[in-house]
């Protein structure tokens, strides 16, 4: 599959960058990040997200959302010699209970593709890591994907161009989902040049068979609303259905509670006071945003932070421990000043 229409170039890295970049690749090689990673103690946990594991995916590259199977077996294998890796109902679990929280990792994977199922989990019981699924109820076993990966796919194609694209996923992102939802429907009805079958490695999503054997191999999972909405721009009772739908289903088809939720998209205008409150009574534990950060004893469990990643194995590592220092620095400071 061709993209006919080039993405814009990457800006140039700062020096800023390319310095970090470099003191980074020398810790790594040199052995030196991995001691200092085993060594400092913050008391902090860093959940990483992650949505889709495969080689090809129709997306631009400046905003691709999946990493490749080698890639991500090889971020999981650093982090397993390095950190412990914890499921996340743990983490919320011990904020609900005011008890420390010492350094750890959460993985967690957003929206609910089917290569988290053949690509992911593979690595992941190998490697005994434990993982929570977010998933976007209304596309499991659906014949439609998401509607930012319909707009991707025909972008793919030629059909849209760049700047219809952009434009187009700005409207996604920002407006609720029955203001677009025409305008969706109407470009899944259209042709396309290419058939479906082209991208299903990067945009197919679960079945729920796939879910409940994920599941009973140790996978979580949580709710990320029923249409992958931006809920900061829906009404309180749309809030409600789509968090009371999404749970329902969830729990119905794995005959347990499901207490974690995630935002879709997570920044700051996708969520509001109102939002968080449809959370809190539709009766969830959480709910995870996109905000950078670890998690402390102090992080509103109803806005968790996270943490992204660089395909770069040394800036990867790199990064995660600089986030660890930064807290371990912090938790001495407030250590000193208790005391003073």
């Amino acid at each position: 599959m061709k993209n006919l229409q080039p993405d814009p170039p990457s800006p140039p890295k700062s020096a800023k960058e390319r310095i970090k970049s470099a003191l980074f690749f020398v810790f790594y090689y040199s052995g030196v990040e991995w001691v200092l990673a085993r060594l400092v103690r913050p008391k902090g946990v860093a959940v990483l997200m992650y949505h889709g594991v495969c080689d090809h995916a129709a997306i631009p590259d400046h905003i691709n959302f999946h990493l490749e199977e080698s890639v991500f077996e090889r971020q999981m294998r650093a982090l397993a010699r390095r950190y412990p890796v914890v499921p996340l109902a743990d983490v919320v679990t011990a904020l609900v209970e005011s008890k420390p929280l010492n350094k750890s990792i959460v993985l967690t994977f957003d929206d609910g593709y089917r290569n988290n199922a053949r690509h992911a989990a593979p690595i992941l019981q190998r490697l005994g890591l434990p993982y929570t699924i977010f998933v976007a109820t209304a596309y499991m076993e659906a014949a439609d994907w998401l509607p930012l990966n319909e707009i991707y796919w025909r972008w793919s194609l030629g059909e849209l161009s760049s700047e219809q694209m952009a434009a187009l996923r700005q409207r996604v992102r920002g407006c609720p989902w029955e203001e677009v939802r025409e305008e969706i429907e109407a470009l899944r009805q259209k042709p396309a040049s290419a058939p479906r079958a082209g991208a299903e490695e990067g945009f197919a999503m679960l079945s729920w068979d796939e879910i409940r054997s994920l599941a009973s191999n140790g996978a979580d999972f949580g709710s990320h609303t029923h249409t992958h909405c931006n809920m900061a721009a829906e009404s309180p009772s749309q809030q409600r259905t789509q968090l009371l739908t999404s749970k329902k289903a969830l729990e119905d088809h794995l005959g347990r509670r499901i207490p974690l939720f995630t935002y879709p998209y997570g920044h700051e205008e996708h969520m509001s006071q109102s939002s968080r409150q449809s959370v809190i009574d539709a009766g969830f534990d959480c709910a995870i945003s996109t905000n950078y950060g670890l998690i402390t004893k102090q992080t509103d469990r109803f806005c968790l932070p996270r943490l992204g990643y660089d395909r770069r194995i040394w800036m990867f590592t790199g990064e995660l421990l600089r986030a660890f220092v930064r807290q371990a620095a912090r938790d001495l400071w407030l250590s000193i000043t208790r005391r003073t």
